[in-house]
C-alpha cells in the first residue's frame, strides 16, 4: 500500500460507496482525512470508528462558504492541507427531451460547480505547503456515450476539461491534478438510478466480467495522491473494467 503519513487530505462525498472507501483506505495508510457529505449521522458514524485520524463536516459542495469552513477545519485539526479528492456527485438520468432545467442546474452545481469551488478553496491551501496533489472523480460517461444521461455526461466531460486544464495552471506551484474515471460501480449510487440489481446486470458488459467495487476506485485515488505518483500529472485513469477501451460492438 502507499505511504500516506504526514497527508492530510479532505475528501468530499466521505459518507458512503466509493468516498466512504477513499477515506478508510487513506486512514489505513497513514493519513489524516477530514470528509464532507450531507448525510451528518454516517459522517459521525464513520468518523468515531476511524478514531482521531478522521474528522467529518457536513458540507454541500456547492456553498462557498462549507468550503471555506471545511479547509479551516482541517487547518486547524491537522495543521495543514496536503490534498484533496473531489469525489461527491449526483446522477442525473434522462433523455435530452425529457429533463427540466432545474434538475439539470442542480447537477452541474453538484458536479461540475462542487469540484471547481474545491480546487479554488483548497489550492490555497495547497500552495502555503509547497505544492500537493488533487484527484478529481469523473465517470466513464464523460469520455463515451452513455444513453439517458445525457446531462450527467455533460457535466463528468466538463470535469476532465478543469482536470487538464488546472493541471497546466498549477504544475509551477508543485499541484498535481488527475482524474479518476470510473465504469460501473457496485454503490447504492447505481441502484438509485437504474434500480434493483442493476450493478449485476451492468457486470455482463465489462470486459473483466464485473463491476467494479468501491475499493477499486479507493486504490487508484490513492496511487495517485501518493509521491509514488509524483511525476503525473493532467492523467485521467480509467478504473473501468476496460469499458473505455472496448469497441462499440462490445456493449451490443
Amino acid at each position: 500500500m502507499n505511504d500516506m503519513q504526514g497527508e492530510v487530505i479532505i475528501v468530499t462525498g466521505g459518507t458512503r460507496g466509493q468516498g466512504e472507501a477513499e477515506v478508510r483506505l487513506l486512514v489505513e495508510a497513514g493519513a489524516k482525512v477530514v470528509f464532507g457529505g450531507r448525510d451528518e449521522a454516517d459522517g459521525q458514524r464513520i468518523a468515531g470508528e476511524l478514531g482521531g485520524d478522521a474528522r467529518f463536516l457536513r458540507q454541500d459542495v456547492g456553498v462557498e462558504a462549507d468550503w471555506v469552513a471545511i479547509v479551516t477545519h482541517a487547518e486547524e485539526t491537522f495543521g495543514k492541507v496536503t490534498g484533496l479528492v473531489n469525489n461527491a456527485g449526483v446522477t442525473i438520468t434522462g433523455l435530452v427531451t425529457d429533463l427540466d432545467a432545474e434538475t439539470v442546474m442542480e447537477g452541474i452545481r453538484i458536479n461540475q460547480l462542487g469540484q471547481l469551488l474545491g480546487m479554488k478553496h483548497v489550492v490555497p491551501a495547497l500552495r502555503r505547503n509547497g505544492g500537493g496533489t488533487i484527484v478529481n472523480i469523473g465517470s466513464e460517461a464523460g469520455v463515451r456515450a452513455a444513453p439517458y444521461a445525457i446531462a450527467y455526461s455533460g457535466t463528468k466531460a466538463a470535469i476532465g476539461g478543469m482536470t487538464r486544464t488546472a493541471a497546466i495552471e498549477l504544475a509551477g506551484d508543485g499541484i498535481r491534478v488527475n482524474l479518476v474515471t470510473p465504469g460501473p460501480i457496485d454503490t447504492p449510487m447505481i441502484e438509485n438510478a437504474a434500480g434493483a440489481g442493476a450493478a449485476k446486470k451492468m457486470g455482463a458488459i465489462v470486459p473483466l466480467g464485473r463491476v467494479g467495487q468501491p475499493l477499486d476506485v479507493a486504490h487508484a485515488v490513492v496511487f495517485l495522491l501518493s509521491k509514488e505518483a509524483g511525476f503525473i500529472t493532467g492523467a485521467e485513469l480509467a478504473v473501468d473494467g476496460g469499458r473505455t477501451a472496448a469497441p462499440a460492438s462490445a456493449f451490443n
